[in-house]
């Protein structure tokens, strides 16, 4: 009985190494150990927040279903989004998708993870009868105006999460498509 426990607790023992070593790396910059965030916990914070109307004199841009994935060999992450824009014009919309790339920044007050400077990759229009009627310079104020209100939104918040040692993060980057969280003295 007693040689079962102690197998047991020798196998939690090695699953539990291994799991904190497939998950624990070293920074390369040095600052010390960096943490993968899963895109799953990502996602699901974003998730909560949308969808979000966002109104200006352009018109109503509803934003919904944004999800951000990692680029493999990446220092960015791609967001894609749809949403659907209104205006006196198109009373009942437009709808389309938009692509975003982005780093992450961190606020140390709130301890939240926020996209930092998203860039418009791609804007699309499901209808394009409608969108001829929109001109480049109502297209590209429609993808910034996307872009600046995801980028309001906080994508993680590492006490949330339940991360201890919050006040230790060192650096927040993106590497290899994947969102890491360093610790350091």
């Amino acid at each position: 009985m007693k040689s079962i426990i102690q197998k047991l607790l020798l196998i939690t023992m090695g699953l539990l190494i291994g799991c904190l070593t497939a998950c624990v790396g070293v920074d390369p910059q040095g600052r010390g150990y960096s943490v993968a965030v899963p895109m799953g916990m990502i996602n699901s914070t974003l998730a909560n927040q949308f969808p979000v109307k966002e109104s200006r004199t352009l018109g109503t841009v509803e934003i919904k279903d944004p999800s951000i994935l990692g680029k493999q060999g990446s220092d960015k992450l791609n967001i894609g989004t749809s949403f659907n824009f209104t205006n006196m014009l198109i009373p009942d919309g437009i709808g389309g998708s938009l692509k975003l790339a982005s780093g992450v920044r961190f606020d140390p007050k709130t301890q939240n993870l926020y996209l930092a400077d998203p860039m418009v990759e791609e804007l699309k229009f499901h209808n394009f009868s409608l969108a001829k009627y929109l001109t480049n310079d109502m297209r590209q104020t429609l993808g910034l105006i996307i872009a600046e209100t995801i980028a309001k939104k906080p994508i993680y918040n590492i006490k949330k999460a339940g991360v201890l040692g919050s006040g230790l993060v060192r650096g927040i980057d993106v590497r290899n498509g994947q969102v890491y969280l360093t610790f350091g003295l």
